[in-house]
């Protein structure tokens, strides 16, 4: 009598892959939003960056495009594209219309988090079909480091590149040019370093595509993009401050984009210097190892991650070399697609045992060092609510819209829907008709929270509200 098998078949493990897929996915979305809506709705999101922008899109739907008085340190209407430019926010902008909130931002953020998700299963279903690894590598994309950490630091631009640039690289593999081409533009839009990445996808479809003529107009495309935004289009947005932005990052290797690249070629001990330092290795290893190095076995794949990294590690902003920041997240798609171009390069005797190692070095990852609920840095205090916060809410209600208001961080996000609020870090007071203080700003030292208080107050400033810790100010008339 022939005996059963009670082991899926390759056809039931294709059918199975798909809703499975669909369910994490869908869990990790609906769990994230809740968390991201309730670490906001608890007074632990910030005014850098989600404050800053709900304001943006806030003074938009407003009529006044893009207006901001929070980024550039000034304290005064101007454009956000002087500071950054990201086009793609006009895609965002019609949902932001129907429901003009910062929770917005954040369940929108979410969802293109999770679907990033999804071209990392395709371009897994695509090179391993019938095997079971498609699911595999949805869960390691959300067990990923950087992932959960990007999801709950508020809203940030640099998310949005994760879904497109997942796309990009499954059509390249698939050869569909013109989705590929079209991915990889709207990446492009997400930030001006974006167009950066370009490079690495021109360098890789020359070299491991043959695509000659293909591949060097990506490069040539790339590069003179990031010129064209840095030379020209921020400028013309920000009234030619300059290049403040690198300056601050990059000071040590130049004053501008040319010199930092002619400092980089020519100047190996000053790169080595800037490179090799033990927090960047760290964040190099945080990002591969996940993946148990995959990457480096991808052949001219390892292009693709190079400009990124470039960009990242030639910095001095720690933040910039940090997986828990939202620097590292054009990385997620790239590390991850990399990967799987690695694995499909391992013997087909050893791939399920890598594939295993892949999932529990995942696992083991994301346990010491992640932001999932079940990890070790997981904060379950910063989704709780304070009673102070609580009491405190109503005062804050009654500031009048059309008033300005200068905030400590944790408030701003609460207070930026008006045309003119200032965060004290970095603007200060700005002559606003009202302050709200904070003593979370001041590490919770009472003493310091106290001279801080009589010193907005010997501003021309008078005490309105006050809960532990808080308190409101209006300025008094003359």
């Amino acid at each position: 009598m022939p005996s059963t098998s009670t082991s899926p078949s390759p056809s039931s493990l294709t059918r199975l892959e798909r809703p499975l897929a669909a369910l994490l996915i869908a869990l990790y979305f609906a769990l994230y939003s809740l968390l991201s809506l309730l670490r906001h709705a608890t007074y632990h999101s910030f005014g850098f960056d989600l404050g800053l922008y709900d304001q943006v899109f806030w003074n938009t739907v407003h009529g006044r495009w893009w207006e901001s008085t929070m980024s550039l340190g000034l304290p005064q209407p101007h454009s956000y594209f002087g500071d950054h430019f990201s086009p793609i926010f006009f895609a965002i902008l019609p949902v932001y219309a129907l429901f003009p909130h910062p929770q917005t931002l954040l369940v929108v953020q979410t969802a293109l988090i999770a679907l990033g998700a999804v071209p990392i299963y395709l371009l897994a279903r695509a090179t391993f079909p019938d095997t079971g690894q498609p699911l595999l590598w949805v869960a390691a994309y959300l067990l990923f480091l950087p992932v959960a950490h990007i999801n709950l630091y508020d809203f940030h631009e640099t998310a949005l590149a994760i879904l497109p640039l997942g796309l990009a690289l499954h059509f390249l593999e698939r050869k569909q040019t013109v989705w590929f081409l079209l991915s990889l533009g709207a990446a492009a839009l997400v930030k001006e370093e974006m167009a950066l990445v370009g490079i690495g996808f021109g360098l890789y479809v020359t070299l491991a595509r043959g695509s000659w003529r293909l591949g060097l107009l990506l490069v040539v495309a790339s590069l003179a993009s990031f010129l064209t935004i840095l030379y020209a289009a921020i400028p013309a947005f920000n009234g030619g401050r300059g290049f403040a932005y690198f300056q601050s990052r990059y000071g040590q290797l130049g004053a501008s984009p040319l010199q930092i690249l002619g400092n980089a070629l020519t100047r190996p001990r000053l790169l080595f210097q800037t490179l090799i330092q033990p927090r960047k290795a760290a964040f190099v290893a945080a990002l591969l190892g996940p993946v148990l190095g995959l990457p480096a076995a991808s052949g001219w794949g390892i292009l693709l991650l190079l400009p990124t990294l470039g960009y990242l590690l030639l910095s001095r902003y720690e933040p910039q070399f940090s997986f828990t920041s939202q620097y590292s997240a054009p990385l997620v798609p790239l590390v991850l697609g990399t990967a799987i171009l690695g694995l499909a390069r391992v013997p087909v005797r050893l791939r399920t045992l890598v594939s295993a190692a892949v999932l529990l070095s995942s696992l083991a990852f994301s346990y010491a060092y992640g932001n999932l609920p079940f990890d070790r840095r997981f904060d379950p205090r910063e989704f709780l609510p304070e009673a102070r916060y609580t009491a405190f809410a109503p005062a804050l209600a009654k500031i009048p819209a059309q008033a300005s208001v200068a905030a400590e961080n944790d408030l701003t996000p609460h207070l930026d829907q008006r045309q003119r609020v200032y965060g004290i870090e970095y603007e200060g007071l700005a002559d606003a008709d009202y302050v709200a203080l904070d003593m979370a700003a001041t590490s919770h030292d009472p003493a310091a929270f106290g001279a801080q208080l009589e010193s907005v107050r010997g501003q021309g400033y008078e005490v309105i509200a006050t809960q532990p810790g808080l308190a409101l100010l209006r300025r008094i008339a003359p």
